[in-house]
């Protein structure tokens, strides 16, 4: 009976320990590909969850956007839209939106293109 009950307890631990580290934010490297020219001078981004901002970056070019900028986060796992402005000398401002799935640490590249 105590052997039942002691593995019981270690199999809700084990459990409510899984159920934290899925809550716990996880280190991210987005990699924003820009493949489109002229590389844009600006680039916005907002992190959406659920339709709400939740991360804001804006990264400024003088001669025009690499063709990766990376950008370092900590998001929760779950599913999120990633909503970019990219503005380029002589062109309108360019919206894109992607979605983006977190279940895993590391980077994530993400085609910017339009």
């Amino acid at each position: 009976m105590k052997l039942a009950a002691r593995m019981l307890f270690l199999a809700g631990a084990i459990a409510i320990g899984f159920f934290l580290l899925r809550a716990a934010p996880r280190d991210l490297v987005l990699v924003y590909a820009i493949d489109e020219q002229p590389r844009p001078t600006g680039v916005a981004v907002d992190v959406l969850r659920d339709g709400e901002t939740i991360r804001h970056a804006e990264f400024r070019f003088a001669r025009g956007a690499p063709a990766q900028v990376r950008h370092p986060v900590k998001l929760t796992d779950g599913s999120y839209t990633l909503r970019f402005r990219l503005e380029a000398p002589g062109r309108p401002v360019a919206t894109v939106e992607r979605p983006l799935t977190v279940d895993e640490s590391g980077p994530v590249v993400v085609n910017v293109a339009p």
